[in-house]
This record gives C-alpha cells, sequence and structure tokens, in this order.
C-alpha cells in the first residue's frame, strides 16, 4: 500500500494548475539560419514559457515539447488559416515533441492555449507577441 501512495504522489506531483503562474516571457533567438528559434513546454496543466516574443516578418522555428509522461497536450492558436499565427500542433503523451514552422506577418498578440480535456481552463494558455 505504501509503495502505491508513493507512486500515487508523485504521479500527482506533476499535475499542477496553470492559473496562479507567473508571466514567463522569452524572446526567440534569431540564429546564423536567419531564423527565430523557441522552445516551448508543455507541463500538466502549464506552458513554459507562456509568452513568447516574435519579430514580424522572420520565419519562426517553435519547438514544442511534452513534459508530461502521462497527459496528452497540444498547442493551438488562432486555428483560422487567414490570421498571421495558425498553428494546431498535437504532442499526444510519454514526452512527445513537435516542431512547427511559421512567418508571422501582422503586430499583435495571439493566444495560445491546448484544447485537450478543458486543459485551458485550468491554466495552459500562453501569447505569441508579434513586434515590428
Amino acid at each position: 500500500m505504501r509503495r502505491f501512495a508513493g507512486a500515487a504522489l508523485i504521479v500527482l506531483a506533476g499535475c499542477t494548475s496553470g492559473l496562479d503562474r507567473p508571466v514567463h516571457e522569452v524572446t526567440a533567438t534569431t540564429g546564423t539560419d536567419q531564423v527565430q528559434h523557441v522552445t516551448v513546454t508543455a507541463h500538466s496543466f502549464y506552458f513554459d514559457p507562456n509568452r513568447v516574443v516574435v519579430k514580424r516578418g522572420v520565419p519562426v522555428e517553435m519547438k514544442i515539447k511534452n513534459a508530461a509522461w502521462f497527459v496528452p497536450h497540444n498547442l493551438t492558436s488562432n486555428v483560422d488559416s487567414t490570421k498571421s499565427i495558425a498553428l494546431d500542433v498535437g504532442l499526444g503523451m510519454l514526452h512527445g515533441s513537435k516542431t512547427v514552422k511559421f512567418t508571422p506577418t501582422e503586430a499583435g498578440e495571439y493566444a495560445f492555449f491546448c484544447h485537450v480535456d478543458k486543459h485551458a481552463a485550468k491554466g495552459m494558455t500562453g501569447v505569441i507577441v508579434v513586434k515590428e
């Protein structure tokens, strides 16, 4: 019984809400390839960083990693493809990751969230800020 309780505690320790997490802003780094690079990690239930700053008109390569073992996640932003940023990236479970490429064409703020099992309501949200 103690082993089960210990295992349950370890699993639950990774399941924290993102509702009260502070903003962690990161500016994408432009590499020698003239592409902005940034990594976003999906935890249970928050993104880190939860605010990503990029430059308009410069290609972005965003690596999205799932740090949760048994919780599937995704990252969705403006699924309307007529918008400057349109992402819908499924990460699956067991530390899955995906890399997406896009070029933001309009300055502004674009919300992103996890639409799996109401994770956004638990605080799994963020913002991509596109600057001139």
